[in-house]
């Protein structure tokens, strides 16, 4: 993700806090409910299925196995939507391929639990080499799937905000940027901003208003850009500004105040005020 700004990089740093919370609380749900087993966890999201984390490379291979055939413990708890035990994988023949993977990583059963916080369900899979009381921890296993389940829509819903922010972020920006274009057009052509932005969708066709907008500015305001155009008549401005035809007051009054018998104009004078050789302003009397 971009970084190019403050609030940008907070939006990062919560995505990587909240995976992290997820690792974390996946990788140590079996300490968590006092058994002897390791545990992986995977998502459904708006009937998108998304794979969160495990806390071991044999955990995951074993639940990778059910994604194949679509068969397996997790994929009855999908339907069912009620927490299957598998008390001993030799004697279930339910789902063979999936058994034959326990057996190849050395798990003797199995328990799955789901939890759902909105849109997000939670598919919680504790592999156990032995044989624990799968019935005593199933509640806080129920729990804990919850609890994982609220991270990951808080997650979701922290990128989701972000985006939306970086929309309308997007938005505003090219909205000065449209802004800026109608100006110049009003300079140049001396019509109202209606007229202005007609212009810029005809000069558009059928694309985006913004891109030729966006062009104009940075011709008319960028490095060696005609920034001129968009300025208005030299006639309008100050007297004494640059451009204007007007000789500075300064000048003038230095000018006036010279001494009688001088030539009644100051070094270098006659090109700021139009006089000498050439210039279009006679000398004073």
């Amino acid at each position: 993700m971009s970084t190019r700004g403050p609030d940008e990089v907070v939006r990062v740093d919560a995505d990587a806090s909240l995976d992290a919370l997820i690792h974390t609380l996946t990788r140590h749900a079996a300490r968590t409910l006092g058994v002897a087993a390791v545990a992986c966890s995977s998502a459904t999201v708006r009937g998108c299925d998304r794979w969160l984390s495990a806390a071991s490379v044999a955990v995951a291979r074993c639940d990778a196995v059910q994604d194949r055939l679509r068969l397996g413990p997790r994929y009855l708890v999908r339907s069912t939507g009620a927490p299957v035990a598998v008390p001993d994988v030799d004697a279930d023949d339910r789902w063979p391929v999936w058994s034959h993977a326990c057996r190849v990583q050395g798990f003797r059963s199995a328990l799955v639990v789901p939890g759902t916080y909105g849109d997000v369900t939670v598919h919680l899979s504790l592999y156990a080499p032995g044989a624990p009381d799968w019935p005593g921890v199933t509640a806080r296993a129920l729990g804990l799937a919850h609890g994982i389940a609220a991270v990951v829509a808080a997650r979701d819903e922290v990128i989701e905000l972000a985006q939306t922010m970086d929309d309308l972020l997007a938005g505003s920006r090219s909205r000065v940027v449209l802004d800026r274009a109608v100006g110049i057009v009003m300079a140049e052509r001396g019509c109202d901003a209606a007229e202005a932005i007609a212009h810029l969708k005809a000069a558009s066709g059928t694309g985006d208003a913004r891109e030729v907008a966006a062009a104009l500015v940075a011709a008319v305001t960028g490095p060696g850009g005609a920034r001129g155009a968009a300025e208005p008549v030299a006639a309008g401005r100050p007297a004494g500004a640059p451009g204007s035809r007007e000789p500075d007051a300064g000048l003038v009054a230095q000018r006036d105040a010279a001494p009688a018998g001088g030539s009644g104009r100051l070094p270098g004078a006659a090109a700021a005020v139009g006089g000498g050789p050439g210039g279009g302003r006679p000398d004073p009397a």
